[in-house]
């Protein structure tokens, strides 16, 4: 049976302090051996794991809120620069 969302796992820290990711976790969240994965310290003692693609989805998120839809800001990026370096070659 597939656990939700919010599921709870036990594991147990190493001397190492690994622990171990369990199976059905890593393979819902794609973490692979040898994945980087970032790890956070959160609110109330609480410890934060997330897949890099996680990480990204949500900095990815964050970013497009900051803009309005219809406007692409790599466009007015690439259109300063433009403009800086006609600048610079007419000087």
């Amino acid at each position: 049976m597939a656990r939700k969302a919010g599921s709870r796992y036990k594991g147990k820290v190493d001397s190492a302090g690994r622990v171990l990711i369990p199976a059905p976790l890593r393979q819902k969240l794609g973490v692979q051996p040898g994945a980087t994965v970032s790890i956070t310290e959160g609110r109330a003692g609480r410890i934060v794991l997330e897949s890099t693609m996680a990480a990204v989805r949500e900095a990815q998120e964050y970013f497009c809120s900051l803009a309005p839809p219809t406007e692409v800001w790599s466009d007015e990026l690439i259109a300063e620069r433009r403009e800086e370096t006609r600048r610079e070659i007419e000087n």
